[in-house]
């Protein structure tokens, strides 16, 4: 067992911490038009954003599949969007492309300073309210005295344990919103239109998509070369998902982990992880949604 990593765990979840943010990347939009645009291009309403609170949002192709997660929050006149580094070209053309008549515009941040996490702990005020790691929190750009630094294992344990998918391990330009839970944190359904509404209303009606994320717990070794394929337990011979993430709860001795059951076995309870040759390398158990 890692030397105080136990304690880490149980420091973390009790009293909070605090990690520096990155891999992220942020422009502004703004303009008179800025509103009623970006309500026409995001799954959230624009119009709800509460000063100082950033909201979870997606950015969706025409046929409802994830261009980008991004987090927004009103300042000053405009908008601040966040999204993955890796996304931010695609993401800014993507908004670009949909500029025709609108008195809008797209720029980096004059000044981007490093930003510093804090979860867990009390949100003081004139501070941006946003959660991360599904857990409340808020940024700032020096954590204040006597909040525990989180490194970036930590942080993964905590995301998985709250079940916040991520960008290129549950999250690809191939997901639809309602296969990742996104619907319950990025989306509002009483707005008006956006790019890819009706795809995303549709599967709400329907209620049915091919896939859904669930959280995992069990013993595996790690570190593992993901995805690894979860076999039903009741049946080996059928696969029934893939794993995406996974991390060591050393406070609690197991292995915490997130991945997508195929429709058909999303009331099945006990899995067995196997690799790229087909073997078996441990069990897992759903958790509760």
């Amino acid at each position: 067992m890692k030397p105080g990593a136990a304690e880490s765990s149980r420091i973390l979840r009790q009293s909070g911490g605090a990690f520096p943010v990155q891999g992220k990347a942020r422009f502004c939009l703004s303009g008179p038009d800025c509103p009623r645009y970006l309500n026409g291009q995001l799954t959230i309403d624009i119009y709800r954003l509460q000063p100082g609170q950033a909201r979870r949002a997606l950015l969706l192709s025409a046929k409802g599949r994830l261009c980008a997660p991004i987090q927004i929050w009103s300042e000053g006149t405009g908008f601040i969007i966040e999204t993955e580094e890796s996304l931010l070209e695609e993401t800014t053309a993507r908004l670009e492309r949909y500029i025709i008549s609108d008195d809008v515009m797209i720029s980096r941040p004059v000044d981007d300073p490093p930003v510093y996490h804090v979860f867990g702990a009390a949100i003081p005020e004139a501070v941006l309210q946003i959660n991360r790691i599904g857990i409340s929190g808020y940024d700032c750009i020096v954590p204040p005295a006597g909040i525990p630094a989180a490194d970036s294992s930590g942080v993964d344990l905590l995301r998985i344990e709250n079940g916040v998918p991520r960008w290129g391990s549950e999250l690809t330009a191939d997901t639809l919103p309602q296969e990742a839970g996104l619907d319950r944190s990025s989306v509002d359904f009483d707005k008006g239109c956006y790019v890819g509404q009706e795809v995303v209303s549709r599967l709400r009606s329907v209620g049915r998509v091919n896939r859904l994320l669930h959280r995992f717990s069990g013993t595996l070794p790690l570190p593992l070369d993901l995805p690894v394929s979860l076999i039903s337990k009741d049946d080996p011979r059928r696969v029934a998902g893939t794993l995406t993430s996974a991390a060591c709860d050393f406070e609690l001795a197991q292995t915490l982990a997130l991945g997508y059951l195929n429709r058909e076995f999303v009331d099945a309870r006990h899995f067995l992880a196997a690799d790229a040759a087909g073997t078996v390398i441990g069990e897992l158990e759903k958790r509760p949604v």
